[in-house]
């Protein structure tokens, strides 16, 4: 077998093309992709430092893998392995946070005559400075869609919110964390799913010279690894099975509720045009707001789409300090300073009157399209 490639990391957005992505990486003749590790997302530093305690190892690095889980089936046994396999390979392996996760990825490879092992979790988007840290050569690609497509999609998800503008901010969120990583790293690289769906061929040879991989013509029949990349319990990777469907480009234009269209692409205004899509019209105004969580903005969708119309927008504030309003946050129940539980009772007062109001700005703007949003009376952007 030939010296083992350097690892492959793709990430994204949920319902961006990772499953499809890490399918054609899969089919190439050195690597194989399994499924979704969870590894970083659901293993937090305390959980890996106990895991690599060398009093404990590798029994605690057994036990911790053995409790992950994907769509409610074990990670090992999706990796085609078992506590014993595991406790095996680690035995042979100094402790460390590496060991634990290349004890379900080479042996999944090996079984495939690979030598070369494919991770793909989306949310390892947000972990890329760790994962650098401890594979320092390997390839990490970030997948990117039209957040105004993969928001819809990830409405199916039984982990996301059923509102497609409370994900479009978890998207929007997700790309700011892991940008900074894209803009330093050159072994980093992004490719764009409508890009991919058009021209596989050539984007995967752009893309294999961008990461220094040979390109392999096998990786354009990525129906050959489908059933690794997915699992029963997930039945939204169903098509990774299926041949490419260009249909599946930009169906937000014909299938997307305009005023939810809208919404999300004011949310989502910089990242569309950062990567190349059509972002429509900017944002007269932006709101910051602390406390923005997905159930709150399920809570008051309503509110959100109005102030869209005006082409005013909500985006959470770094702190609270810069917020101008301040909703319900757990982190934030428990306020000693005045001060600070004055603006959070303000921020509470804010959203249910603007709420109480939405069915009157509607009938307003019923009567009177081209009235001019009071949030916009003052005149700031």
């Amino acid at each position: 077998m030939n010296l083992s490639p350097p690892p492959i990391f793709i990430v994204g957005a949920p319902r961006s093309g990772t499953t499809l992505l890490a399918a054609m990486f899969g089919a190439h003749s050195n690597y194989a992709a399994g499924p979704e590790s969870q590894f970083f997302s659901k293993l937090n530093a305390d959980m890996l430092d106990a895991a690599i305690d060398p009093a404990n190892w590798p029994n605690k690095a057994v036990e911790t893998l053995a409790g992950l889980t994907l769509a409610d089936q074990p990670v090992l046994e999706l990796f085609d392995t078992d506590k014993a396999q595991a406790r095996e390979r680690l035995e042979q392996q100094s402790p460390s946070i590496a060991a634990v996760l290349e004890a379900l990825t080479i042996p999944f490879a090996e079984k495939r005559g690979k030598s070369g092992w494919v991770e793909k979790t989306p949310n390892h988007l947000c972990n890329l400075p760790q994962i650098r840290a401890l594979w320092p050569k390997a390839r990490i690609i970030r997948i990117v869609r039209d957040p105004r497509d993969s928001v819809v999609s990830t409405c199916k998800l039984p982990t996301f919110s059923n509102s497609a503008l409370a994900n479009a901010y978890i998207w929007r969120e997700w790309q700011e964390t892991g940008e900074p990583f894209f803009k330093t790293d050159p072994l980093a690289t992004t490719i764009r799913y409508e890009d991919m769906i058009a021209s596989p061929e050539s984007e995967l040879r752009k893309l294999c010279e961008q990461i220094d991989i040979q390109f392999d013509p096998a990786m354009l029949q990525f129906q050959n690894a489908a059933s690794d990349v997915s699992s029963e319990g997930e039945s939204w990777k169903a098509q990774v099975s299926s041949t490419l469907d260009p249909s599946r480009v930009f169906v937000w234009k014909t299938n997307l509720d305009k005023s939810i269209a809208d919404a999300v692409s004011l949310v989502c205004h910089e990242w569309l045009l950062h990567f190349g899509y059509d972002a429509g019209d900017a944002p007269v105004r932006t709101v910051p707001a602390f406390g923005l969580s997905p159930a709150f903005v399920e809570r008051f969708e309503p509110v959100m789409l109005r102030d869209a119309t005006f082409k005013v927008r909500w985006i959470e504030a770094p702190d609270i300090a810069n917020a101008h309003h301040v909703f319900d946050h757990p982190r934030y129940y428990r306020f000693r300073s005045p001060a600070k539980l004055a603006r959070l009772a303000l921020g509470r007062r804010f959203a249910g009157r603007q709420l109480k109001k939405t069915a009157k700005w509607q009938a307003a703007m019923e009567k009177a399209p081209a009235q001019t949003h009071p949030a916009n009376a003052a005149g700031q952007s």
